[in-house]
């Protein structure tokens, strides 16, 4: 990937299909992270400059136009930087950290904008870290609801965030999938409609993935439809899940 791909996916210009496969190498490439984070940051710092043309403004303050924090520290940034230098030479670059959805602040389907920031910590820049990557947890679906286990997902304290990868019959080829995730008293907890597959192992995956925190303890049924164009959505199974939270 580079700095152009980056700053495209980040402003919302990438076609869909590059963006989640941007996505997915951000949640498992670390240091690919570390460089969206900075490319991301030269957005703030370009917007507060204004080195923005006007469609890549427009694109930047749909995106970030409500983390007033960032826009704020990014405006103080670029004014400091505009004094003497002998007043900048004690000023050090400090960088804001993504913050999970930015991390992919990005909306592919439903996969993206189902993500939640995990709860704001007070912690000083200086000391904030990369967060983890999801917890992926592997699922086949069934056909009826006495078919197969229930699936035992064991959330730790740690994890922020949580993926449910769905592997799909090869002969399910549609254009577009939609899953729900629903708890056991019916209310939605997550829901995607526009949702395109990736090759894992030579697999056809189809991901949800949300945050953990709205996740409570107890039982799940993620559903899945193939969607086509013109045509109803086509029930393709699911899988029961039960969650439960570690100490």
């Amino acid at each position: 990937m580079t700095d152009a791909e980056l700053r495209a996916y980040l402003l919302g210009q990438s076609p869909q299909a590059d963006s989640v496969r941007i996505e997915e190498r951000l949640l498992e490439d670390e240091e690919a992270f570390e460089v969206a984070r900075s490319v991301e940051d030269d957005l703030f710092d370009d917007y507060a400059r204004h080195r923005l043309n006007a469609t890549e403004r427009e694109q930047f303050i749909a995106r970030y136009g409500a983390q007033a924090a960032r826009l704020t520290f990014a405006s103080a940034l670029a004014r400091r930087s505009q004094r003497p230098a002998s007043i900048l030479r004690f000023v050090p670059r400090v960088w804001i950290p993504l913050a999970a959805a930015a991390m992919l602040a990005i909306a592919v389907g439903g996969v993206l904008r189902s993500r939640q920031d995990p709860p704001a910590v007070s912690t000083p820049v200086s000391q904030a870290v990369t967060p983890p990557a999801p917890m992926i947890v592997a699922l086949s679906l069934g056909t009826s609801r006495a078919a197969g286990d229930i699936t035992q997902i064991a959330l730790r304290p740690d994890v922020s965030m949580l993926q449910l990868r769905v592997r799909l019959d090869p002969a399910d080829r549609y254009d577009r999938y939609a899953m729900t995730l629903r708890s056991s008293s019916g209310n939605v907890v997550w829901d995607g409609r526009d949702l395109q597959p990736s090759i894992d192992r030579g697999e056809s995956i189809v991901a949800a993935t949300m945050a953990a925190t709205a996740i409570a303890d107890g039982s799940y049924e993620l559903a899945v439809e193939g969607v086509n164009p013109s045509r109803a959505p086509e029930a393709l199974g699911f899988v029961t899940v039960k969650v439960t939270r570690t100490r």
